[in-house]
């Protein structure tokens, strides 16, 4: 997960860690690049707007390099411009925060599909 905000990073690797996932987390794009990338099961949730490099641009750095993994995009702002972003970086999901346990469930459903039996 990447998110600038420290509360949203607690709050959804908490929720996280209590259904059964293991949990990165990371306070920039710029950190997540650095980082070992993950393999296996994994998905990316990732804010879109973040001072530095934003959760777009990150998207697009992995595609030029090559790194594949599911991302489900989650953002704070409603508004057609950032609706167009989202869809054009081609997400698994996007979601507005905030968002529920089952809405972000359903979402990580469509990133890991191997892990259904996990998250019922």
């Amino acid at each position: 997960m990447v998110d600038d905000d420290a509360s949203v990073r607690r709050a959804l690797r908490t929720q996280l860690q209590i259904l059964g996932f293991n949990v990165l987390d990371f306070p920039s794009a710029e950190e997540f690049l650095a980082s070992e990338f993950p393999t296996g099961d994994a998905c990316l949730l990732l804010d879109v707007y973040m001072p530095g490099m934003s959760g777009i641009e990150l998207c697009r750095r992995m595609v030029e390099s090559g790194r594949r993994l599911p991302t489900i995009l989650i953002s704070g702002r409603d508004d057609q411009q950032t609706k167009k972003m989202m869809r054009d970086a081609n997400p698994v999901a996007s979601l507005l925060k905030p968002f529920d346990e089952k809405t972000l469930l359903r979402a990580i459903r469509k990133a890991l599909p191997n892990q259904s039996s996990l998250l019922h």
